[in-house]
């Protein structure tokens, strides 16, 4: 075996492994048993107000009480 044919199948067998582990990746993330975790995980920085910073808080307050 040349060079060339052992590069040939080193880049044959690394696109089939990429590929597949991008199937399952696809798999996993559209499972449906799955859908629940993700959404809560979509949801986090949204229920954690300490992710906010003080200075953004008081920006939106000093709004809500202009008239």
């Amino acid at each position: 075996m040349s060079y060339d044919q052992i590069a040939h199948i080193v880049k044959l067998g690394g696109t089939v492994f990429f590929f597949t582990f991008f199937l399952l990746v696809l798999v996993y993330v559209f499972w449906p048993k799955n859908k629940a975790k993700f959404k809560q995980a979509a949801s986090m920085p949204i229920a954690d107000e300490s992710l906010i910073p003080d200075t953004q808080t008081q920006k939106t307050q000093s709004m809500e009480a202009k008239p």
